[in-house]
């Protein structure tokens, strides 16, 4: 999903210097792509009051963990039920799941 292209569909106006092509075309840990992402982030907690975070999940020791998202909608906590091996791409995961409970309200 290239989701710069779905954010301006709801109506988000990018801060980039870049085009909304290329931040999506952008590797998912550039400075200019993960700075525009918690743009997007603070976007949906103004605008829809959809809350979220990215936590560290420890899989029995140190050196074995994972990342997952979680977010608030109606003062319900939900969490992505996938582990993600990168901070990245959790918080992508959580982008789409916030356009599409955004697209479907």
């Amino acid at each position: 999903m290239k989701i710069f292209k779905e954010l301006k569909k709801l109506g988000y106006i990018h801060y980039s210097a870049t085009t909304i092509e290329e931040l999506d075309d952008l590797p998912l840990n550039s400075a200019e792509r993960v700075s525009e992402q918690a743009l997007v982030l603070k976007w949906f907690r103004e605008k829809y009051n959809l809350a979220s975070h990215i936590a560290t999940y420890w899989q029995h020791d140190w050196n074995n963990y994972s990342y997952q998202y979680y977010f608030v909608e109606d003062k319900i906590e939900w969490n992505g039920i996938e582990h993600y091996k990168t901070y990245e791409e959790a918080e992508l995961a959580c982008l789409i799941k916030l356009i599409e409970i955004v697209k479907n309200k």
